[in-house]
């Protein structure tokens, strides 16, 4: 934990000083990808300015580390995949997730060239974030409905975060990885194959979220609720303010190519990013049931303790969203 408290001083004493009176939030993501642009959207738009919040951001690669700074109280808010959080509060920890910017795995699965088919990945070795990561889950999924043994017939390797992941490839060291845009678009113009797509297997999901411990909700309820405010305008920004998100996109993921960030734009934007962002309840119900193989306190478990939604059914609830968006 000393980590990251260190990485959270590093970032606040790293921004620029601020002229107005806000409230410090220590929020952290913990992945380079397309998906969780939706942080950098809504501070690049001003939107945590705007309900007084100043966002003190920092990178924590995986769940796990996450969890741990969150439950401590390092930590506020933190940007990652779901299941992370569902697994923590069955182990009694009070995370809980707030918001759901993506409810189905929308990775892609990209191969070397002579990987055609889903069989050639059999005795090949698959790079992924870390294990446990939502890359390694979708995978195992994906695998399973092909007809093939995790960790059997195709290996694991924890190889870090998408950039690294790309590179892995690129040098040989795996066969295949999930990508997500725009590190999609620079793969294929890297010679890489796309072999499949995870959103064709319909995965209900809790994807890109944002999640919090119900003792930082009670503690800090005021600032809470403007968050959540701030980040539902901030997807509301995200869907109609194509040049500015984009712009956000290429600051975040450090790509310039246009090409690839248009892509990240439609695909989460345009395709994968729902009008509200509700945490998915059958997303829930899905982690549940992987769970449920090795951890009997997952089975029978309520799928709505995972999640507060309260905060965004205020907004929705007072005719907020639908002002939003006939702006």
């Amino acid at each position: 934990m000393k980590f990251i408290f260190m990485l959270i001083v590093a970032a606040a004493f790293s921004q620029p000083s601020k002229a107005w009176l806000a409230d410090k939030v220590h929020v952290s993501h913990s992945a380079i990808s397309g998906s969780q642009a939706i942080l950098w959207v809504t501070r690049d738009a001003g939107l945590f300015k705007k309900h007084d919040l100043d966002p003190q951001i920092v990178f924590v690669s995986g769940g796990p580390p996450n969890i741990a700074a969150l439950v401590s109280g390092d930590l506020d808010f933190t940007v990652f995949a779901g299941p992370a959080s569902v697994a923590a509060n069955l182990e009694g920890a009070d995370t809980i997730v707030l918001m759901s910017f993506i409810n189905t795995m929308e990775h892609t699965f990209i191969t070397r060239p002579d990987i055609k088919k889903p069989a050639d990945l059999k005795g090949k070795r698959f790079g992924v974030a870390r294990p446990g990561a939502a890359d390694d889950y979708g995978v195992r999924v994906a695998l399973k409905k092909w007809g093939l043994e995790a960790d059997k017939d195709v290996a694991f390797l924890g190889v870090g975060s998408q950039p690294s992941r790309l590179a892995a490839l690129q040098a040989g060291r795996v066969d295949g990885v999930l990508l997500q845009p725009p590190f999609t678009v620079k793969a294929r113009q890297e010679g890489l194959n796309e072999l499949a797509f995870l959103s064709d297997l319909g995965l209900d999901y809790l994807g890109t979220c944002l999640a919090a411990t119900r003792q930082t909700i009670q503690r800090k309820e005021n600032i809470t609720r403007r968050f959540v405010r701030a980040f539902m305008e901030g997807v509301v920004f995200y869907k109609t303010q194509k040049e500015a998100s984009i712009q956000s996109i290429s600051k975040f993921t450090k790509l310039k190519d246009r090409p690839a960030l248009e892509e990240a734009y439609d695909t989460y934007a345009s395709k994968f990013m729902p009008r509200i962002p509700y945490p998915s309840i059958k997303g829930v119900e899905t982690i549940l049931e992987d769970l449920g193989k090795t951890n009997p306190k997952a089975r029978g478990a309520d799928p709505r303790r995972f999640v507060e939604p309260r905060f965004l059914q205020e907004l929705e609830d007072k005719g907020v969203i639908a002002q939003l968006y006939r702006h």
